[in-house]
């Protein structure tokens, strides 16, 4: 089922694109001017010739003197009248036919050559600008693509530069073109899919995209029908609550809670301070939100990608997939009692040009527990948004020129963070608390930017926003005498920053000073490397603290490695220890962690060893 989700999310992509190219050129074409875009300002019709029936040469003799034709008809070019010999008929006119042109009083064979073509092409324009060249030419043609036979194009210096193609064989006007036409022929093109300049909209395109368009259809209409034997089309008029039994992980009965039925239980919980962990807003595609009902409760497809057959036999569910119409009883597992807590910005800072230092203060009188690596959740409110931040420092404008200026309004969502200090587990924890957040930005109108990102990165000194937590899934094993290896890119920066910043603080209870810790940290260029300064000052403060910077499209000037992450860790990794006495700590984009834990992979690392953060 998850792989047919992949197929219709993919081919949605590729349709909705397309219905977006026709709904642009449909409206161009209900816009434009239809005289301009034929191509036919200067068209006339030319003038027919007068015969003479006297003086006119017998068909008969004309059919005994030619090859084998399969039709003769008489026809008028410049006011004369010519014999017109077809010896191989096509079924239209513009496809393959062989003709030959007989002057139809003298009996003469005619050859159309360039003045003729002149000529002709003249009869058919009424312009006043003179001719600029006369070419013949061959099939294909940018100006007639359907036509198959070879034709003179006569060119006019007016100032929409005027075509004229005449038939080479038979002398008919093929058609006028000028760049209203061409620019005409671009939306056509568009809108009959005709990528391969065919001329036709019955083409292989066309066949293909309508295949995708039912392959769409029918994944749709599965997911549909999945969806709704999983009972997760409901429809709710009434905001009603109802009444929930919750029970402990130690199945200890915790009293009766009342939620509402039209959010997820994730987010229903939340109102009487019980929360569980979530780094996808509710998506299902985390599966942290782990509780047990009834084992009869029915089983979403993401419950199933994340629990064995044997746990949802047992009643394992994600909370964000259910809600309290479905359920009497309520177990929670491995929950962290973690509260809403309002914070204050204090202090908003660029550290790239896409990176900004956020830092709250806890309002009220307490301070925050957390072990480094953990994360705080995020209410955001609905409001309206931009593409582009506000406040954005002269010396970063150059970078944000290419994303377009978008206005934009946005539902209350949830977005998780992970904390970027390492000082949460001091002696009475902390009121401040640290964040590194990557404005996820828009490269075009038709996608938002990241709605978290750029309504937290857009809050002014002082204002204030909820969250809760924190959560604890990412976090350093107890101290040994292992080293520890933390590989990063990107905003992947907070949770390993936390972590070093945890194990290099004397004060911290069980601190093992002689513990090598390698820092391996990639960026795109010398701009985007956070904390550059900071973490060399570390290294030199702390022997036993290694740190390697390296850099993917670097400027002249930089001296340090060169590449991504991965690949810099895979030179390094051997020299380090054995692998056995080795922790890895990852955190970064998706490409990154697969890499890095294919290596580990090659390289017999244990999974136990293996501990990473997958933001993304």
């Amino acid at each position: 089922m998850f792989l047919l989700k992949k197929i219709h999310k993919w081919l949605s992509i590729l349709i909705g694109l397309q219905l977006l190219i026709w709904l642009s050129t449909g409206l161009f074409f209900n816009l434009m001017d239809h005289q301009k875009t034929s191509g036919n300002q200067f068209r006339q019709s030319p003038a027919i010739a007068q015969v003479n029936e006297d003086k006119l040469v017998e068909p008969q003799r004309v059919l005994l003197k030619s090859k084998p034709a399969v039709s003769l008809k008489q026809i008028s070019l410049l006011e004369k009248p010519y014999y017109l010999l077809t010896h191989e008929k096509g079924l239209y006119s513009h496809l393959n036919n062989s003709y030959s042109l007989v002057d139809a009083y003298s009996g003469r064979q005619v050859i159309i050559d360039e003045l003729m073509a002149s000529e002709l092409a003249q009869a058919s324009y009424k312009g006043q600008e003179e001719i600029s060249s006369v070419i013949k030419m061959s099939p294909p043609y940018d100006d007639i693509p359907r036509e198959q036979n070879n034709v003179w194009q006569i060119n006019y210096a007016d100032d929409v530069n005027t075509s004229v193609y005449i038939d080479a064989g038979s002398g008919r006007v093929v058609k006028h073109s000028n760049d209203d036409k061409r620019f005409a022929d671009i939306f056509f093109m568009l809108h009959f899919m005709d990528y391969g300049s065919e001329g036709s909209f019955n083409n292989v395109q066309i066949i293909i995209f309508a295949t995708f368009t039912f392959f769409f259809a029918l994944t749709g209409l599965i997911w549909t029908i999945e969806l709704g034997f999983n009972g997760q089309y409901k429809v709710n008029f009434v905001r009603k609550k109802r009444k929930l039994i919750l029970f402990d992980m130690n199945q200890q009965p915790m009293g009766e809670f009342e939620v509402t039925t039209k959010s997820n239980l994730l987010d229903g919980l939340i109102e009487h301070d019980i929360a569980l962990s979530s780094t996808c807003g509710g998506g299902g595609t985390c599966g942290q939100c782990r509780v047990r009902f009834d084992k009869t409760t029915k089983v979403t497809p993401a419950d199933h990608f994340h629990f064995t057959d044997e746990q949802l036999q047992q009643g394992y569910r994600l909370a964000c997939q259910h809600d309290a119409t479905e359920i009497e009883e309520i177990t929670l597992v491995d929950v962290t009692k973690a509260k809403k807590h309002s914070l204050e910005l204090t202090n908003s800072e660029f550290i790239s040009p896409y990176i900004k230092e956020l830092r709250f203060k806890v309002i009220g009188d307490y301070n925050l527990v957390f072990k480094a690596g953990a994360h705080m959740r995020f209410y955001i409110p609905p409001a309206k948004g931009v593409s582009i931040p506000q406040r954005l420092p002269e010396s970063l404008k150059p970078h944000w020129h290419h994303i377009e200026h978008l206005e934009y309004e946005h539902k209350a969502c949830s977005r998780s963070y992970s904390l970027a200090n390492g000082n949460g587990q001091i002696e009475g924890g902390t009121n401040e608390l640290v964040f590194t957040i990557k404005i996820q930005n828009s490269p075009n109108k038709s996608v938002l930017p990241g709605v978290g990102s750029s309504y937290l990165c857009n809050l002014g000194l002082g204002q204030t926003i909820e969250a809760v937590g924190p959560f604890e899934n990412f976090y350093a094993k107890p101290p040994s005498n292992k080293t520890m290896m933390l590989i990063g890119a990107g905003s992947g920066m907070a949770p390993l920053k936390s972590l070093i910043e945890e194990q290099l603080n004397q004060t911290h209870k069980g601190w093992n000073a002689n513990r090598d810790i390698y820092f391996f940290y990639g960026a795109r260029s010398e701009d985007d490397l956070l904390y550059k300064d900071e973490f060399f000052k570390l290294s030199k403060r702390h022997p036993h603290f290694h740190y390697y910077p390296v850099l993917s499209r670097p400027s002249n000037e930089w001296s340090g490695a060169k590449g991504y992450v991965q690949d810099l860790l895979e030179l390094n990794i051997n020299s380090v220890c054995q692998m056995e006495d080795v922790e890895f700590y990852l955190c970064g984009p998706a490409n990154m962690m697969s890499a890095t834990i294919d290596l580990l992979k090659t390289k017999n690392v244990n999974a136990n060893n293996i501990a990473f953060d997958e933001f993304s």
